[in-house]
């Protein structure tokens, strides 16, 4: 047999689940998130806990636990409408997308893909995330994403065939990966990451939510490699259907600049500027995040 039992089973929930969820009208099925979302809150409750605990950190007493436990329900909420939306994806069309969306690019995305020139877009845990890079893509951003390979080598194939129906290129996580994607991005694609995340080794040690945190190196690698700014970009959900994305003033890499001193800079100057966004709309971000930005490297 060529795919495992298992691998099967996975694979036709998954597709039989999209389905369902995609016939559903836009508000029934982001009802049914809602629903999924208050049966799992109690259940969750260390997760819901340490997300409150973790607004404690960055807000100290700018909230009241009553209102830090609104914001992380508000975020909680929030992933189960955000996996809904991805589920809609095969029925989103540009028009629908269109009737959706916000967007301010006070940062000039579009003014320098004019340019024929490549970008990397720093994209934070914040509203929908993964509708950001569809939603930019529609709109005319050559998007391009990094992906690790699932283990259900039929789930595999079936997101990569979803990811590209909405044109967006996917490069697998593999040992070429970071040469063909250098390669994409002179060629004027824009590379989609999530920079706000801790790195499992010592890298980059950056101010972040009032905290430190060791962030990798990756975005900064790519935009001094490549010659190309990083432009931070957020999104944000107002009400239950409504998409704000904005881009903000890009960071260029210095030419012959020391490398661990611009990679640093280019991280703290990206994050500086998310930071600020977060702060503005803290009911958005994903406070729930396994691998915590703001926890210390552990010890090997």
């Amino acid at each position: 047999m060529k795919y495992r039992v298992k691998h099967v089973l996975e694979y036709g929930l998954l597709r039989a689940v999209m389905s369902g969820v995609g016939w559903l009208p836009y508000r029934v099925a982001l009802t049914l998130g809602w629903c999924c979302a208050a049966a799992s809150w109690w259940p969750a409750h260390r997760r819901t806990l340490a997300a409150e605990a973790r607004l404690a950190e960055v807000f100290g007493d700018r909230f009241a636990p009553r209102e830090r436990r609104r914001l992380a329900w508000q975020a909680w909420r929030n992933l189960f409408f955000n996996v809904i939306e991805i589920m809609r994806i095969p029925r989103l069309t540009p028009a629908k997308l269109a009737r959706l969306s916000v967007v301010h690019d006070e940062g000039g995305v579009a003014a320098h893909l004019r340019s024929g020139r490549g970008a990397v877009i720093a994209v934070p845990h914040m509203g929908n995330w993964d509708l950001a890079g569809i939603a930019a893509q529609a709109y005319g951003v050559p998007i391009l994403f990094m992906a690790r390979r699932q283990k259900n080598p039929l789930t595999d194939a079936y997101l990569n065939r979803l990811r590209s129906s909405t044109g967006i290129e996917t490069i697998m996580n593999d040992a070429s990966a970071i040469r063909l994607a250098l390669r994409r991005i002179t060629a004027g694609k824009v590379l989609a990451m999530l920079p706000d995340v801790r790195a499992r080794r010592e890298s980059l040690d950056i101010a972040f939510l009032g905290g430190r945190a060791n962030m990798g190196r990756g975005l900064a690698v790519f935009a001094r490699e490549a010659g190309v700014p990083v432009f931070p970009c957020c999104v944000w959900r107002a009400g239950w259907t409504r998409h704000h994305f904005q881009s903000l003033p890009p960071i260029w890499p210095q030419a012959g600049a020391d490398v661990a001193q611009e990679d640093r800079r280019l991280t703290q100057e990206v994050m500086t500027q998310l930071d600020t966004v977060i702060r503005a709309h803290p009911g958005q971000y994903f406070w729930f995040n396994k691998r915590w930005v703001l926890d210390p490297l552990q010890a090997r």
